[in-house]
């Protein structure tokens, strides 16, 4: 998995994270958009419509199209935040083990923009089970 390594300790902290199996704001990042352009896109995370097939979208305008996401690797996952920017300085926590999709297909329930000093992240919030999350070491 790249730099990543797994940790076994992820179900329970899954059980924790999600008492009752599925977080509603749980979010992907697909990666980072400067001047409504990708800059980069994550080859990890695939963009679906509806019919399940891989979208290749060039502008933020086309993102609305996004229905599903499919992970090919672990997948940080984060708290949907909208539209507010990232946490810098102070604000950025410590690195260390933290929640990740494991590779599947999720479904698409939002999207937002966190905005960056240089551009703006691309968030998709998922609908995740418990079963569907591990731990990892950034």
């Amino acid at each position: 998995m790249n730099a990543f390594t797994i940790y076994k300790p992820c179900l329970l902290l899954a059980s924790c994270l999600l008492p009752i199996g599925v977080q509603a704001s749980t979010c992907i990042t697909a990666g980072r958009m400067d001047n409504s352009v990708w800059a980069p896109q994550f080859q990890s995370v695939r963009l679906l419509d509806d019919a399940g097939r891989i979208l290749a979208l060039k502008k933020k305008s086309e993102l609305t199209r996004v229905r599903a996401v499919e992970v090919t690797e672990a997948a940080l996952l984060s708290v949907c935040d909208g539209n507010k920017a990232v946490a810098q300085g102070e604000g950025a926590q410590v690195k260390g083990p933290v929640p990740a999709a494991k590779p599947g297909r999720f479904n698409v329930a939002g999207l937002a923009f966190p905005k960056l000093q240089n551009g703006e992240l691309v968030e998709f919030e998922v609908t995740i089970a418990a079963d569907q999350i591990v731990m990892i070491k950034r």
